[in-house]
């Protein structure tokens, strides 16, 4: 079979017999944070196994149309042939109720014919979109999978993780989310380190909303709890819920704080 899937037809497909297990060769999809990354490894290993099946996740193969079988009645045999017969007295004469029955037997094998090629058409479409099914699941968290319970085709399959875990506005939250759990302070200047918290806070709440000085507070402990410099700082720390400045006040004394850690540190 090519490795072009723009030269395969459901026709083509014939199950091979050194497919890989994906379910050991690509990473299980957890979400939003590994779908690029899930979703190359894939549709690399799907190709790999039978490009029929990633044309059917990309709606390149579609399951057979149902023929359009000719009528196979004496009347419209008849019809047929005169229409065939274009006027022509010679070729009119020839219409007979034998030649109207020969014909009528031709439709109904031709007709027989359409209708086995259209059910191999059939069973060669659901047999391959099983095995893109199965194989597509194996490489999802459980949890994703039961997602999935009342689908059983794998391009809907697709579209709907993709639908949930790959919005770009999903994933550009996602990063900015990431980028803020995960900021540190280590030795910068506290001023500097309070503006770029705020930046990258800002960042993020650009997409989300704006969220509560409590929220907020807690983000900014979880970035400077870890470092030595913040410890008089978080055991002085006293907040007032009811004050609409309370997180200038944090910031300002965070900034005093650290640096009279420092000027201790030096003395």
């Amino acid at each position: 079979m090519s490795t072009s899937s723009n030269e395969n037809t459901i026709f083509d497909f014939e199950v091979r017999e050194d497919e890989i297990d994906l379910a050991k060769s690509v990473p299980k999809l957890k979400g939003a944070s590994n779908w690029r990354m899930w979703e190359t490894q894939m549709f690399m290993m799907l190709r790999f196994n039978n490009p029929v099946y990633v044309q059917l996740v990309r709606d390149e193969i579609k399951m057979p149309p149902t023929p359009i079988y000719a009528d196979q009645s004496h009347r419209s045999v008849r019809n047929l042939l005169f229409r065939e017969a274009g006027g022509n007295e010679e070729k009119e004469t020839r219409i007979t109720a034998e030649a109207i029955k020969a014909h009528s037997i031709q439709i109904v094998a031709s007709n027989l014919e359409l209708r086995k090629h259209h059910v191999d058409g059939e069973e060669k479409w659901e047999r391959a979109n099983t095995r893109a099914f199965l194989q597509f699941v194996s490489t999802l968290e459980p949890q994703i999978s039961s997602s999935l319970y009342d689908i059983t085709n794998v391009r809907e399959a697709y579209l709907a993780l993709k639908d949930l875990y790959w919005n770009p506005s999903h994933h550009a939250t996602y990063l900015r989310f990431k980028k803020l759990v995960n900021l540190r302070y280590k030795r910068e200047d506290p001023h500097t380190f309070v503006a770029r918290f705020k930046n990258v806070l800002g960042d993020y709440t650009a997409f989300v909303g704006d969220m509560t000085a409590l929220q907020e507070l807690c983000h900014f402990k979880r970035a400077v709890v870890s470092n030595p410099r913040c410890h008089l700082f978080i055991l002085n720390l006293t907040i007032n819920e009811e004050d609409p400045d309370m997180m200038n006040q944090v910031y300002r004394d965070f900034v005093v704080a650290v640096r009279l850690h420092q000027m201790l540190s030096k003395s």
